[in-house]
Formats: structure tokens, C-alpha cells, sequence
């Protein structure tokens, strides 16, 4: 495993990507493998609320293998969605469709009310799957790809990131994660995460769809910055 992992991140950052300005227009049509867009809000205190109510994080994707070996450490609380346990889509649960799985903001939001009120300030017109991620100390996830072909989409943002705990595309380099910094991502691309940090790292992972707003907001202030 941890050859695995290391020689991934010694052929990242042979690669390091960085974004030039200005942005694409349309960044889906582009090749670039992630977008920042920053936050202000109360990261601490969202963070607080990870580790007061971190029993109820649960194992996510413990089945998948890569390479013969399991994820280690990866788990989750859903805030929008089946149930706050129910962590993956919702076809692993026997429904065919997003409204027969009939999306809900869960009871985890009473128990993470300033994290569940950051996410729907985000102004989405329609949120799908919204869960916390949680990678424990020691934690990885092995080299995947989350589909084929180009999927940038999903909002990741960093409610904690420590260091050493990093994120890495294998032919882009090293994601700048930091607390507050959401990045939209190229997950077709293959990737992995490696926790080497004595802390345990928390993440919001939005899926949703009518938000040009906060795209657009996103893309003027990269290029004005």
C-alpha cells in the first residue's frame, strides 16, 4: 500500500498543475483538472461540530478495492440525502431515480446546524447527494477514477485540512487544499488522498446543480485577483 501511494504522489508532482489566468470561459469544456473557489465563513466552528459528533461517521465504500487493497479510514455523514447514513448513491440502495430515493435534508443537520446552514447559503437551485467526508489519521484512498471520462462537478471544500493530509491527481500534481477552500474537481481523472497528519480530516462534498451563480462569482474573482 504505501508504495502504492508514494510512487502515485512522486509521478504527481513530477506533474504539478497550475492554473493560469484568465479562466476558461466554460470550464467544462476545458482541460483543467480543478477550480478554486474560496469561502468565508466560520470554519472552526464547523469543524467543532465534526468533532463533537464525530461517532456518527460512518465507514463509506469499505468494499471497494484498488490494486488488492482496501480504502483505509474513510467515512462519512450524509446531510442531504437518504438518511444520514446512507452515504453512497442512491442506486446502491435499490432506487432508480433521485426522486424515487426522494433527496431530503436529514436529522444530522439538527446535530451540524452551522455546517447544514453554510450548505444551503450556497444557494444551489436543486442539491443532490451532501455529506461531510471524514479521513482518519493514517487514512488513504487508494488510485480510482470515479467514472469514465471528464466529471467536474462536485464542490469539495475543506471544513479542516491538515498537513500532510493532501490530495493528488496522478498527471496534474497536488490539490492546495486548506481550511475554507472549496475546489471543484475533475474526479474522471485519477487520483488519490493520503492523511499522513496526526489530525482527522473533514470535507463537505456537494453534488448539486443550479448554481451559475456562484460559478460565475468564482470566475470573476480568479480573474480579478
Amino acid at each position: 500500500m504505501k508504495e502504492t501511494l508514494t510512487s502515485f504522489i512522486e509521478e504527481s508532482l513530477a506533474n504539478q498543475w497550475q492554473p493560469n489566468k484568465p479562466a476558461p470561459a466554460n470550464l467544462y469544456q476545458s482541460d483543467w483538472p480543478w477550480f478554486p473557489i474560496p469561502f468565508s465563513a466560520d470554519f472552526e466552528k464547523m469543524h467543532r461540530e465534526c468533532l463533537d459528533n464525530d461517532h456518527m461517521f460512518v465507514g463509506h465504500r469499505q468494499k471497494d478495492r484498488q490494486f488488492s487493497y482496501n480504502h483505509e479510514g474513510w467515512a462519512a455523514i450524509t446531510l442531504h440525502g437518504i438518511s444520514p447514513t446512507a452515504t453512497e448513491n442512491y442506486e446502491q440502495y435499490g432506487f432508480n431515480s433521485l426522486e424515487e430515493a426522494n433527496y431530503h435534508w436529514t436529522e444530522a443537520c439538527d446535530v451540524f446546524p452551522t455546517c447544514a446552514e453554510f450548505i444551503k447559503s450556497l444557494g444551489y437551485e436543486l442539491y443532490e447527494r451532501v455529506r461531510i467526508m471524514k479521513l482518519h489519521t493514517g487514512g488513504y484512498i487508494m488510485p480510482h477514477t470515479d467514472g469514465a471520462g471528464r466529471l467536474f462537478g462536485p464542490l469539495n471544500i475543506a471544513i479542516n485540512n491538515p498537513d500532510n493530509c493532501n490530495f493528488y491527481f496522478r498527471k496534474w500534481g497536488c490539490v492546495p487544499f486548506k481550511q475554507g477552500q472549496g475546489f471543484l474537481l475533475d474526479i474522471g481523472n485519477e487520483h488519490i488522498v493520503w492523511n499522513q497528519s496526526n489530525e482527522n480530516r473533514y470535507h463537505f462534498i456537494v453534488h448539486g446543480s443550479g448554481n451559475q451563480r456562484l460559478k460565475k462569482q468564482a470566475l470573476e474573482r480568479f480573474n480579478n485577483a
